[in-house]
């Protein structure tokens, strides 16, 4: 976290997963979530629309929505990732695509860890 303290300390009950959701649609289906009232977005870099829904967390932000400190944003580290000379990286890819300073939760997507796919040749690793 920077300088910038959450406002929670509980994750939100109910959250949005954002798997499957189509990258064009990604953005507005964010900013929508958010204007219903959702507060917790759930993500990981295998979705491969961790850009749009950054976008779609910016879009809500400026329409004054929320503040980034309201939201909880979960993000997951893929597979490939697992060795500690790689976690930092790709934790800030995330951060790099969803335009953020900070996650609020950074989770191990699944305990397998697979072959190093380095980010710059092929990312999402899917």
């Amino acid at each position: 976290m920077t300088n910038k303290e959450a406002v929670h300390t509980e994750i939100p009950e109910v959250g949005l997963g954002l798997w499957k959701i189509d990258k064009p649609k990604t953005a507005e289906v964010v900013c929508n979530a958010i204007e219903i009232g959702y507060r917790h977005l759930d993500s990981a870099a295998d979705y491969g629309n961790e850009k749009e829904a950054g976008q779609g967390i910016a879009d809500a932000i400026d329409k004054g929505l929320c503040s980034r400190e309201e939201l909880w944003v979960t993000s997951k580290l893929w597979n490939t990732y697992h060795q500690p000379q790689h976690v930092q990286a790709a934790c800030e890819k995330t951060l790099s695509d969803m335009k953020l300073d900070y996650l609020d939760l950074y989770l191990i997507h699944f305990p397998i860890s697979l072959k190093y796919v380095d980010i710059e040749s092929r990312y999402p690793p899917e």
